[in-house]
Protein backbone atom coordinates (compact mmCIF):
# COMPACT_ATOMS: atom_id res chain seq x y z
CA UNK A 1 0.00 0.00 0.00
CA UNK A 2 1.01 3.67 -1.02
CA UNK A 3 0.18 6.64 0.12
CA UNK A 4 -2.96 8.09 -0.50
CA UNK A 5 -3.80 10.96 -1.84
CA UNK A 6 -0.54 11.29 -3.72
CA UNK A 7 0.08 14.03 -6.10
CA UNK A 8 0.49 13.60 -9.77
CA UNK A 9 3.86 13.54 -11.29
CA UNK A 10 3.22 17.25 -13.09
CA UNK A 11 2.29 18.50 -9.84
CA UNK A 12 5.48 17.58 -7.90
CA UNK A 13 7.92 18.84 -10.71
CA UNK A 14 5.73 22.44 -10.81
CA UNK A 15 6.52 22.82 -6.80
CA UNK A 16 9.99 21.84 -6.81
CA UNK A 17 10.73 23.17 -10.85
CA UNK A 18 12.71 19.77 -11.25
CA UNK A 19 12.73 16.24 -12.25
CA UNK A 20 13.21 14.09 -9.72
CA UNK A 21 16.14 11.65 -9.19
CA UNK A 22 14.74 8.31 -9.26
CA UNK A 23 16.13 4.98 -7.36
CA UNK A 24 15.44 2.62 -9.78
CA UNK A 25 14.20 3.76 -13.30
CA UNK A 26 11.28 2.64 -14.95
CA UNK A 27 9.38 2.01 -11.70
CA UNK A 28 6.37 3.88 -10.92
CA UNK A 29 6.94 6.71 -8.46
CA UNK A 30 4.16 5.57 -6.32
CA UNK A 31 6.98 2.93 -5.76
CA UNK A 32 10.04 4.52 -6.18
CA UNK A 33 12.78 7.02 -4.11
CA UNK A 34 12.31 10.79 -5.75
CA UNK A 35 14.75 12.78 -4.47
CA UNK A 36 13.83 16.68 -5.47
CA UNK A 37 17.01 19.10 -5.33
CA UNK A 38 15.96 22.81 -5.56
CA UNK A 39 17.52 26.22 -5.03
CA UNK A 40 15.40 29.63 -4.33
CA UNK A 41 18.06 32.24 -4.15
CA UNK A 42 20.05 30.95 -1.06
CA UNK A 43 17.31 28.62 0.28
CA UNK A 44 18.13 24.96 -0.94
CA UNK A 45 15.99 22.02 -0.29
CA UNK A 46 16.21 18.48 -0.58
CA UNK A 47 12.91 16.21 -0.51
CA UNK A 48 12.87 12.80 -0.36
CA UNK A 49 9.55 10.70 -0.73
CA UNK A 50 9.13 7.11 -0.46
CA UNK A 51 5.41 6.72 -0.68
CA UNK A 52 5.52 2.76 -0.68
CA UNK A 53 7.52 3.08 2.74
CA UNK A 54 5.60 5.91 3.80
CA UNK A 55 8.92 8.10 4.89
CA UNK A 56 9.71 11.90 3.74
CA UNK A 57 12.84 13.43 4.25
CA UNK A 58 12.78 17.26 4.28
CA UNK A 59 16.19 19.36 4.42
CA UNK A 60 16.34 23.33 4.02
CA UNK A 61 19.77 24.77 4.38
CA UNK A 62 20.21 28.79 4.05
CA UNK A 63 23.93 29.71 2.50
CA UNK A 64 25.20 26.18 3.29
CA UNK A 65 23.65 26.15 6.82
CA UNK A 66 21.16 23.86 8.21
CA UNK A 67 17.85 25.73 9.26
CA UNK A 68 15.58 22.24 9.61
CA UNK A 69 15.98 18.76 8.65
CA UNK A 70 12.58 16.53 8.81
CA UNK A 71 12.93 12.63 8.87
CA UNK A 72 9.61 11.66 8.63
CA UNK A 73 6.96 7.93 9.30
CA UNK A 74 4.04 7.15 8.83
CA UNK A 75 3.28 9.91 6.15
CA UNK A 76 -0.55 8.77 5.01
CA UNK A 77 -0.27 10.93 1.75
CA UNK A 78 0.71 14.03 0.49
CA UNK A 79 -1.43 16.31 -1.78
CA UNK A 80 -0.03 20.24 -3.27
CA UNK A 81 -1.74 23.68 -2.76
CA UNK A 82 -1.14 26.10 -5.22
CA UNK A 83 -2.88 28.85 -4.93
CA UNK A 84 -2.19 32.19 -6.97
CA UNK A 85 1.74 33.25 -6.07
CA UNK A 86 1.87 30.48 -3.26
CA UNK A 87 2.57 26.84 -3.20
CA UNK A 88 3.11 24.80 -0.85
CA UNK A 89 3.04 20.38 -0.43
CA UNK A 90 0.48 19.35 2.45
CA UNK A 91 1.76 16.28 4.46
CA UNK A 92 -0.66 14.25 6.49
CA UNK A 93 -0.06 11.18 8.90
CA UNK A 94 -1.28 8.01 10.44
CA UNK A 95 -1.32 9.53 13.40
CA UNK A 96 -4.22 12.00 13.92
CA UNK A 97 -2.45 13.63 16.99
CA UNK A 98 -0.21 15.28 14.91
CA UNK A 99 -1.76 18.17 12.26
CA UNK A 100 -0.86 18.29 8.70
CA UNK A 101 2.51 18.94 7.81
CA UNK A 102 2.42 22.69 5.55
CA UNK A 103 6.20 22.91 3.86
CA UNK A 104 5.69 26.17 1.47
CA UNK A 105 8.27 26.96 -0.98
CA UNK A 106 6.91 29.70 -2.65
CA UNK A 107 6.67 32.93 -2.62
CA UNK A 108 9.17 32.29 0.23
CA UNK A 109 10.16 29.22 2.02
CA UNK A 110 7.87 28.67 5.11
CA UNK A 111 7.30 25.58 7.03
CA UNK A 112 4.13 25.11 9.81
CA UNK A 113 3.03 21.94 11.87
CA UNK A 114 1.63 21.03 15.30
CA UNK A 115 -0.14 18.72 17.42
CA UNK A 116 -4.23 18.23 17.79
CA UNK A 117 -5.28 18.79 21.60
CA UNK A 118 -8.15 16.41 20.64
CA UNK A 119 -8.19 12.14 21.28
CA UNK A 120 -7.40 10.48 18.22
Amino acid sequence: MTMEPFPEQHDLIALFECEPLLTDKGVPWSYNHLTFTTTRGHDRIVCEIEPGYHTLKFEWSKSDERLVSLDLNWVAGITTDIQGQTEAMIVTFRDKKLMPLRIQLKPHVSISWGTNIEPA
